[in-house]
Protein backbone atom coordinates (compact mmCIF):
# COMPACT_ATOMS: atom_id res chain seq x y z
CA UNK A 1 0.00 0.00 0.00
CA UNK A 2 2.94 2.46 0.97
CA UNK A 3 3.85 2.39 -2.79
CA UNK A 4 0.24 3.44 -4.14
CA UNK A 5 -0.13 6.13 -1.81
CA UNK A 6 0.93 9.53 -1.76
CA UNK A 7 3.00 10.68 0.76
CA UNK A 8 1.11 13.53 2.79
CA UNK A 9 -2.09 10.60 2.69
CA UNK A 10 -3.32 10.28 6.10
CA UNK A 11 -4.29 6.19 6.87
CA UNK A 12 -6.10 5.02 9.60
CA UNK A 13 -6.75 1.52 10.16
CA UNK A 14 -9.28 0.43 12.74
CA UNK A 15 -9.55 -3.07 14.22
CA UNK A 16 -13.14 -3.95 15.11
CA UNK A 17 -14.77 -6.76 15.99
CA UNK A 18 -17.47 -7.92 13.29
CA UNK A 19 -20.37 -6.93 15.98
CA UNK A 20 -19.15 -3.17 15.89
CA UNK A 21 -19.75 -2.96 12.29
CA UNK A 22 -22.82 -4.15 10.13
CA UNK A 23 -20.21 -3.75 7.17
CA UNK A 24 -17.59 -6.05 8.41
CA UNK A 25 -20.37 -8.67 9.26
CA UNK A 26 -21.38 -8.05 5.72
CA UNK A 27 -18.46 -8.99 4.25
CA UNK A 28 -17.51 -11.46 6.97
CA UNK A 29 -20.39 -13.55 5.71
CA UNK A 30 -19.09 -13.02 1.88
CA UNK A 31 -15.96 -14.53 2.85
CA UNK A 32 -17.58 -17.34 4.86
CA UNK A 33 -19.21 -18.48 1.73
CA UNK A 34 -15.83 -18.41 -0.49
CA UNK A 35 -14.34 -20.54 2.52
CA UNK A 36 -17.11 -22.88 2.80
CA UNK A 37 -17.12 -23.54 -0.79
CA UNK A 38 -13.18 -24.25 -0.59
CA UNK A 39 -12.71 -26.29 2.43
CA UNK A 40 -15.86 -28.20 2.35
CA UNK A 41 -17.26 -27.80 -1.28
CA UNK A 42 -20.49 -26.43 -0.44
CA UNK A 43 -21.64 -24.66 -3.81
CA UNK A 44 -25.39 -22.98 -2.22
CA UNK A 45 -23.85 -19.99 -0.96
CA UNK A 46 -21.52 -19.60 -4.07
CA UNK A 47 -24.65 -20.26 -6.38
CA UNK A 48 -26.14 -17.56 -5.58
CA UNK A 49 -23.44 -15.25 -5.50
CA UNK A 50 -21.37 -16.61 -8.90
CA UNK A 51 -22.83 -13.81 -11.00
CA UNK A 52 -21.47 -11.35 -9.47
CA UNK A 53 -17.89 -12.85 -9.12
CA UNK A 54 -15.49 -12.04 -11.49
CA UNK A 55 -12.65 -14.22 -10.02
CA UNK A 56 -11.58 -17.12 -7.59
CA UNK A 57 -8.85 -18.54 -6.53
CA UNK A 58 -7.38 -20.43 -3.45
CA UNK A 59 -4.86 -18.51 -2.08
CA UNK A 60 -1.78 -20.10 -0.36
CA UNK A 61 -3.33 -23.48 -0.83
Amino acid sequence: MQALLPLNCKLTIDHLASHESAGLQAVDMFCWGFARKDAFDENDWFAHYCDHVRYTTIYLA
